[in-house]
């Protein structure tokens, strides 16, 4: 089974379930779709030996949605099942997650306080990698080694 249909089967309401129906959520989770397939291409833009725990509380109507991303420098899992040990903890509510992974800014978020982290900067740095950037950006740029040329967004 795929992660993104893993992702779909643990989802509690059953996101992206076309009937409508009363108890799930017609419109999918964008930011959960986005980790699911599309970022995972962006692992390559980590530093080499990179591997990390990240949480996000996604607060939706009536609910926070926790999910762990398992991210190394190859691959992104995306789970909501057990209780993990994060590096580090993202919070914000889903609609400004929503906008993160169509191109918005998440360090102006981070600065009007509607994205929150606790735990390790540089795990917050190196994800922020993953996201896309503005629509209009020219291609990301491959960090090489630890260090810090190139920006990956």
């Amino acid at each position: 089974m795929s992660n993104h249909t893993a992702a779909r089967q643990a989802h509690p309401t059953g996101w992206g379930d076309p009937s409508g129906e009363k108890g799930t959520q017609a419109v999918v989770d964008r930011t959960v779709e986005y980790f699911s397939g599309p970022a995972r291409e962006r692992t390559k833009l980590l530093p080499r030996g990179f591997s990390a725990t990240v949480r996000l509380d996604l607060r939706r109507p009536g609910r926070i949605d926790h999910w762990y991303l398992i991210i190394t420098e190859r691959d992104i899992s995306i789970s909501q099942e057990g209780e993990r040990e994060a590096d580090c903890v993202i919070s914000a509510d889903g609609e400004v997650f929503d906008r993160l992974v169509a191109g918005a800014d998440p360090t102006a978020a981070t600065l009007r306080s509607e994205l929150v982290f606790r735990g390790s900067p540089s795990v917050m740095i190196h994800f922020q990698r993953l996201l896309p950037g503005p629509p209009d950006a020219r291609g990301p740029k491959r960090v090489h080694g630890g260090g810090g040329e190139g920006r990956g967004r």
